[in-house]
């Protein structure tokens, strides 16, 4: 099989295993009352908050910033470089494969409502994947974009809990509540450093790794990093790498094992907290 071919081949596999690759850019203004408008935010504004610290525990004031967010909106940056190793019974393959995204996203917890949009472009072949998802009154909104203008819309009445588990204020909120195994303090920055559990990695991972619904995660490493601006949580880092193994069964190759060595990284920063948007499916 032609290198080409055989990458093709993977990354649609794979976006078609995530259901959770693509969007669109966001532009951002300051709105004393923010709304989403044609899935694109006006709201960048930043509560804050006066702490005294005078007595209390700096770990505890740091987790009492963020433990009443209801809503946020975000900026995020991801990259998935893989190393493909493809086993067939008288071929081998190797190929690189890496995803590149940016997301913008606003959640609220309060009413279970949620808007992301993302952009992917992957490599090396350079197909973009753009997507717009949705949640609103129990349903998943899913419109999705390939290429030069080739989209469809997919409704569902199933909303997986990932996006409410894994979003990066709930992976902060589930691990300040433990102790960081380091803190780097800078003047007003502190960043708590945490490893994540290898639960954690492979639920993270498997949105980008899984080629087939038994797809095999072998966890390496993670570490997840809340960068504070005093109390203020303003960004979120995520590291992991992990070994995949699937095996597929395919009409026209027959059957073939896929390992893929992969490293993952995301950076989120936090635009806004507390701030209520309108919600409305995508069109």
């Amino acid at each position: 099989m032609r290198k080409g071919v055989l990458a093709i081949f993977l990354v649609l596999l794979i976006g078609v295993a995530s259901g959770c690759l693509g969007g669109s850019k966001t532009t951002s203004q300051t709105s004393s009352q923010p709304t989403a408008i044609n899935n694109t935010f006006t709201s960048t504004s930043m509560t804050t908050r006066t702490t005294t610290t005078t007595s209390q525990n700096p770990l505890e004031t740091l987790k009492g910033s963020i433990k009443d967010i209801k809503q946020f909106t975000y900026r995020g940056k991801s990259y998935v470089h893989m190393n493909v190793t493809v086993l067939m019974s008288n071929f081998t393959q190797n190929n690189t494969i890496a995803l590149s995204m940016k997301e913008a996203g606003y959640l609220d917890f309060s009413s279970m409502e949620a808007i992301i949009n993302t952009t992917t472009i992957t490599e090396p072949d350079n197909t973009t994947l753009k997507t717009i998802k949705v949640i609103k009154d129990g349903k998943t909104y899913l419109k999705t974009i390939i290429g030069p203008g080739v989209g469809s819309l997919n409704v569902t009445n199933n909303v997986s809990s990932f996006i409410w588990d894994y979003n990066p204020i709930s992976l902060a909120k589930r691990y300040i509540s433990t102790l960081p195994d380091k803190v780097v303090k800078n003047g007003e920055s502190i960043q708590l450093i945490y490893t994540l559990n290898w639960q954690d990695v492979r639920a993270l991972a498997i949105p980008y790794l899984a080629v087939t619904k038994d797809t095999g995660i072998k966890v390496k490493s993670g570490r997840l990093t809340l960068q504070f601006k005093g109390d203020r949580l303003t960004e979120i880092e995520v590291e992991y790498s992990v070994i995949a193994t699937s095996v597929v069964k395919d009409p026209l190759l027959g059957q073939m094992t896929i390992e893929i060595s992969a490293k993952g990284t995301s950076s989120y920063e936090i635009t806004s907290i507390n701030k209520k948007m309108k919600v409305e499916p995508p069109t």
